[in-house]
């Protein structure tokens, strides 16, 4: 067998590489290929940053991102300014309410190997800094959902980290959901007043530093 041969049934033929885009790989038993397949994914780090998602709410919620629910626990957000928006109901004020963690890492991500020029590590996470801020009214229309909002009549989360106790002692299936996002850097949150519905944003921004991998700290991310 000669090395020309040997070149065409090699693998290495087919790979790619692009000084421009990402090559992402997905690895997951949910991806179309099933169980031990991959599916292969071109991105333009120009277009924004593929944001994780984790998120552990007290009682059913609503979840936004400049308005419309996000696409999917991974979805592209662009360069810029943004508002991440919870309406969340049956909370106890006395308890968390969430706990949140929003991350990129080029290298970080089990389920995903990525090839070509993927930026810098990016975080958006919940925590008792004032930029997480809440109503117990329920706002007029979707305004508070984007970005230009006048949150200043809202009030600041507060760090509550102890959580409502689960109906069953045996079993407690919030537990891993919400040890998760605490590895990820989130910090449980809670509110104070009266009220078992209250709604919550948090704006932050991505700068396009990040796609030489530079990340800046505070809301700028």
């Amino acid at each position: 067998m000669d090395g020309r041969e040997l070149k065409l049934n090699s693998l290495s033929r087919y790979s790619k590489t692009s000084p421009l885009y990402v090559l992402e790989e997905h690895g997951h038993c949910e991806v179309p290929a099933g169980c031990g397949g991959v599916v292969l994914r071109w991105r333009n780090p120009r277009d924004g940053v593929p944001l994780t998602l984790w998120l552990y709410s007290a009682g059913e919620y609503r979840a936004f991102l400049d308005g419309p629910p996000p696409e999917s626990a991974r979805p592209l957000v662009s360069f810029g300014e943004h508002v991440l928006a919870f309406e969340i109901g049956e909370i106890d004020p006395a308890f968390m309410v969430l706990i949140f963690a929003g991350r990129y890492q080029p290298d970080g991500d089990n389920r995903v190997r990525s090839s070509g020029a993927r930026g810098g590590e990016v975080s958006v996470l919940s925590a008792a800094d004032g930029s997480w801020r809440y109503t117990f009214q329920e706002p007029v229309d979707d305004a508070w959902t984007r970005a230009g909002f006048d949150d200043s009549g809202w009030s600041s989360m507060v760090l509550r980290e102890e959580r409502r106790p689960p109906a069953d002692p045996k079993r407690d299936p919030d537990r891993y959901r919400i040890n998760q996002v605490t590895e990820k850097g989130g910090v449980g949150l809670g509110v104070t007043g009266d009220g078992t519905r209250v709604w919550v944003r948090k704006a932050f921004e991505i700068s396009e530093s990040v796609q030489g991998g530079a990340v800046t700290g505070g809301d700028d991310v």
